[in-house]
């Protein structure tokens, strides 16, 4: 079963062996295929979370407490605590039902998921934590995102990550490669950029200084930076 993803860059090694028998996602439709008919369910929905929640509830079926705090938190973080332009009222029910389960507060549940120190971490695994592949007509880039409430301290390492993401550039022959350091406060996103800068200002309308802006109001990489480079670039 392949959860959370539909893309072949984006799943297990060897997939091209697997038997695949479902597929629940909630991303855009892309290049896996199937030897025979399964059960795909995709829904336009905020967090695949969301769905399994929902799959749980249509089949008269109570989650663990443990189970329903991970889900809670996972539509918490999928919506960046419910400011990302995917988040409905259907979501924020959802993630409250999951957390009466759960017994716990989606407020406290939520700062403690974008407060949590990122000090330690190498700058590598940062970076590489939310990371994923795409390849829209003919080109071949990577995006992560790292959701914190400091991007600022985050930018500090802005050398180190730049540099990773030349080298990793370089190995896999990207086109371009983005790093989305959104800050929940501040409600948008830090962007570093490596590539054609021309591509970065005609899909955002939007000047580059030093491989970096600042996008207000962007915090989806789903439903707002992914289409408009499929836009930009048919």
């Amino acid at each position: 079963m392949l959860v959370d993803h539909n893309e072949i860059s984006q799943s297990v090694p060897g997939l091209e062996q697997a038997d695949i028998l479902e597929i629940i996602d909630h991303h855009r439709l892309a290049d896996i295929q199937t030897g025979s008919p399964i059960y795909f369910r995709n829904e336009p929905v905020g967090s695949t979370a969301t769905i399994i929640a929902s799959m749980y509830q249509e089949r008269g079926l109570l989650p663990s407490d443990r189970l329903a705090g991970l889900m809670a938190a996972a539509i918490v973080a999928d919506t960046v605590m419910f400011k990302s332009p995917t988040a409905t009222q259907r979501y924020h029910r959802m993630a409250e039902r999951m957390a009466r389960i759960a017994n716990i507060s989606l407020d406290e549940l939520g700062q403690a998921i974008f407060s949590a120190s990122m000090d330690n971490k190498p700058t590598e695994s940062l970076l590489f934590g939310d990371f994923k592949d795409f390849h829209i007509a003919d080109h071949d880039f990577g995006v992560s995102q790292i959701t914190c409430i400091d991007s600022k301290r985050m930018m500090e390492r802005k050398d180190e990550f730049l540099a990773i993401m030349k080298k990793t550039m370089e190995e896999r022959g990207y086109t371009l490669m983005i790093l989305m350091l959104t800050d929940v406060l501040l409600e948008g996103t830090q962007i570093l950029y490596i590539g054609d800068e021309d591509i970065f200002s005609h899909a955002f309308n939007t000047q580059l200084k030093d491989h970096t802006c600042f996008l207000p109001g962007v915090v989806s990489r789903k439903k707002q930076i992914i289409p408009m480079l499929s836009a930009l670039w048919g």
